[in-house]
């Protein structure tokens, strides 16, 4: 790599409809860039598909003495791996020797991170690096129910943030990552998940790099097409992988990732996802029994279903197992449905526990996935992932999907006969 002083960095900030905080992220960065290369050749390159609240006008009209540079794509069928892509080929074009991004709408960017990110990956051999942060412990659900777990039961490696979006990686991982496939879901929310695992996959360098709290927009709302995405890359670069691999030594270390304040979710919103929620299992009953005999022991919730931190394992290597067996797409959806059970039984969990204790209970978890899926001898690599990514059995489901009709806005009364049935368990 060149001198670290001399050397071309680049933050990207993928975007978009982020007209309100991209003039401080970018501001931020651009300080950092200061701190930590004085002398170098700085980049900041924003990444922007459909804007249509000013984001890119906020961004040009703000000072930065670093290089200013705007990437576009339309807004259709585009997502926030759109907006990585480009900037991974914009700083390909601009000769750079390590890559930050920074997300758009963090609240809570420092300079110092720049300088942090970039040092964690100042070496020859391809590296990334992702980030360890404190958050709302009613956020961070994708992360510490289904990524975080999923990837040390794949591949042995216990990553606290493994989709935390402030990323970094050098010359060497950006010419190894423009190689690998690319799901449809990667150039939506699934390209965090493509990235860090396709690391893993090839036995890459991954370095955690403190940095603080993290405050942003909440991502609840997402929570029926968020996960969804990220599932999907993920399935695919495991059906990729050789094997089921044992933890590296020294892989499992306690988390230190929930702060101490703590900002409870909408009830609206909680609400109006349970039902939406609880009708998918009423209608695609008989298939989760199916693919998920762990789902049989679950018991009726307030929410639904109570899907506890020692069930929770059992039903991710189901998942698993489904998805070795071929079964893509149901596994993927199924899992969604389940998996906000979960977060709803999580909160009901962590009532009234403090942050340390918290944290060991997501450790634990993890360990009873990589203790579920070892269990299983699941035999990974003998089917393949779809082509197209589609809302598949979600559809008429999620009020936020393009697939789902007007008419579905309003969720059913929650005491109506298909939220009783769900209640009564999935068996």
């Amino acid at each position: 790599m060149a001198n670290r002083n001399n050397a071309v960095t680049v933050v990207g900030i993928p975007a978009r409809d982020e007209a309100r905080t991209v003039g401080a992220v970018a501001e931020a960065a651009d300080a950092g860039l200061r701190l930590a290369f004085p002398g170098g050749s700085n980049a900041v390159v924003l990444a922007d598909n459909g804007s249509t609240d000013g984001t890119v006008d906020r961004f040009t009209e703000t000072p930065l003495r670093a290089r200013k540079v705007v990437a576009r794509s339309g807004g259709e069928g585009t997502g926030k791996g759109t907006n990585v892509f480009a900037i991974i080929d914009r700083a390909l074009e601009l000769g750079a020797d390590r890559v930050l991004l920074l997300d758009a709408d963090v609240r809570s960017a420092e300079p110092e991170w720049v300088g942090r990110l970039a040092g964690a990956v100042d070496d020859e051999r391809p590296t990334l690096a992702v980030p360890v942060y404190r958050r709302n412990r009613f956020e961070a659900n994708t992360t510490n129910h289904l990524a975080s777990p999923l990837l040390a039961a794949v591949f042995g490696v216990h990553l606290q943030q493994p989709i935390g979006g402030e990323f970094a990686f050098n010359r060497a991982f950006l010419e190894r990552a423009r190689t690998w496939p690319r799901p449809a879901s990667a150039y939506l929310y699934g390209i965090d998940v493509w990235l860090t695992a396709n690391a893993l996959r090839e036995r890459m360098r991954v370095v955690e790099v403190p940095l603080g709290r993290k405050l942003h927009n909440s991502p609840f709302p997402k929570i029926l097409r968020l996960p969804q995405q990220v599932l999907d890359s993920l399935f695919h670069v495991v059906l990729r992988t050789d094997c089921v691999r044992p933890p590296r030594p020294g892989a499992v270390r306690s988390r230190a990732a929930v702060d101490g304040a703590a900002a409870p979710q909408d009830p609206a919103v909680v609400s109006r996802v349970s039902a939406s929620v609880a009708r998918y299992l009423d209608a695609h009953r008989d298939d989760v029994r199916a693919l998920f005999p762990a789902a049989d022991g679950l018991t009726a919730a307030p929410w639904g279903l109570r899907v506890t931190t020692e069930q929770w394992p059992h039903v991710l290597a189901d998942a698993l197992a489904a998805l070795a067996g071929g079964r893509f797409e149901q596994a993927r959806d199924h899992l969604v449905a389940l998996y906000v059970n979960r977060v709803l039984t999580f909160w009901e969990e962590i009532d009234g526990l403090d942050d340390t204790r918290i944290d060991g209970l997501l450790d634990r978890q993890a360990e009873l996935t990589v203790r579920a899926v070892r269990d299983r001898r699941i035999a990974l690599g003998g089917s393949t992932g779809p082509g197209v990514f589609r809302v598949g059995h979600w559809a008429g489901f999620n009020d936020d999907s393009p697939a789902t009709p007007l008419a579905a806005a309003c969720p059913p009364d929650p005491s109506a006969a298909p939220l009783r049935a769900v209640n009564r368990g999935v068996a």
